[in-house]
């Protein structure tokens, strides 16, 4: 992911999707899209965790719920995103993306039973 990463900062516009070490479930792998305009970077999930979970009857409260707790942003079309600028730490930012997909598919999945927007959901 480095490489990855350093070559996005070298240009003033560039794209890359980038495969985590994370999945969905025990197949679909977590890609994260980081877009850089400039000294600007857009990193979201492409709203994955939300199709591979399907919609369930209050999807998007319950996101909301959960991008309150880990303090990232999530739209109408269930894309899980964080804007930033040069000089932070764009791998954490990316990894938390990850992270916090991940927490929205198994959420979604469980939305039947009780969801804890307050637990650990980190990936180590």
């Amino acid at each position: 992911m480095e490489e990855e990463l350093r070559a996005l900062r070298d240009q003033d516009e560039a794209e890359a999707v980038l495969e985590t070490a994370l999945s969905y479930g025990s197949a679909e792998p977590v890609r994260v899209r980081i877009r850089k305009r400039e000294d600007r970077y857009d990193i979201d999930d492409g709203g994955n965790a939300v199709r591979l979970a399907g919609e369930p009857d209050g999807w998007f409260e319950l996101a909301q719920g959960l991008m309150t707790a880990h303090g990232l942003n999530v739209n109408r079309r269930g894309v899980v995103s964080v804007p930033t600028v040069v000089g932070r730490d764009i791998g954490a930012l990316t990894l938390s993306v990850a992270d916090t997909s991940v927490a929205l598919y198994s959420a979604l999945l469980e939305s039947g039973s009780e969801v804890d927007f307050d637990s650990d959901t980190s990936v180590e």
